[in-house]
């Protein structure tokens, strides 16, 4: 199954294993392009270092009356019957949201044609992982680095300005960050050597196992 006709749900979250999860963002990928987003503050269950607060913005003043995390399973739950769940360096919001929720139920696979059930949050598409993958002479696959490479900044700060809360529009905002993968996911599936690539292709390459044998050693021209 072609990777674009699968929903990709592209999360993000601000937050620490001491605090739990602040901010999350959600950029729905379908067609190859973000069709919906989705981002809200949240309550935490103890106040947010300062040190924390330093890097994404957010203070006890700004998430104080706002549900914690846990007000919205139906709405994660949604997102995973729906699609898959993706991110970049999905490790961190594989922790995050199993902290919350452990199991999401019974839900389809997505990654093979006959989307037998689950109940799992994944298998996820990692952006991080597909890049090491695909483009491993790349020197940094951290995301910032990413988008700069492959000149994609005006494409995420055009939908940042369509989706984002306008204080909410950088780095470390969960929403932008959410977009900026979604992009980086675009970006990488539309270069001619994994311009086919399945929804299959990218759970594997996620996970490390290589879709082609050889790496592509020339330079590549970047979209």
């Amino acid at each position: 199954m072609d990777w674009k006709d699968v929903k990709i749900h592209v999360l993000d979250f601000e937050g620490s294993v001491r605090t739990g999860i602040v901010e999350y963002g959600v950029a729905t990928l379908l067609g190859g392009r973000i069709v919906s987003a989705a981002t809200r503050l949240c309550s935490v269950r103890e106040p947010i270092p300062i040190e924390e607060s330093e890097i994404h913005g957010i203070f006890d003043e700004d998430i104080e009356g706002n549900p914690p995390i846990e007000a919205d399973w139906d709405f994660f739950l949604h997102l995973r019957k729906t699609g898959l769940l993706g991110s970049h360096h999905a490790p961190a919001e594989i922790g995050m949201l199993s902290a919350v929720w452990q199991f999401p139920g019974t839900v389809p696979d997505f990654s093979l044609e006959s989307r037998p059930p689950t109940n799992n949050w994944g298998p996820w598409i990692d952006t991080c992982k597909i890049a090491k993958e695909w483009f491993p002479h790349e020197r940094k696959h951290n995301l910032g680095t990413l988008i700069e490479r492959f000149e994609l900044s005006e494409r995420v700060d055009a939908d940042a300005k369509k989706f984002c809360p306008k204080t909410r529009s950088r780095y470390h905002c969960a929403l932008y960050d959410a977009i900026a993968a979604a992009h980086l996911l675009v970006n990488m599936c539309e270069h001619p050597a994994f311009a086919r690539s399945t929804i299959l292709d990218l759970v594997r390459a996620s996970s490390g196992a290589k879709r082609f044998q050889n790496h592509i050693q020339a330079e590549f021209d970047f979209f």
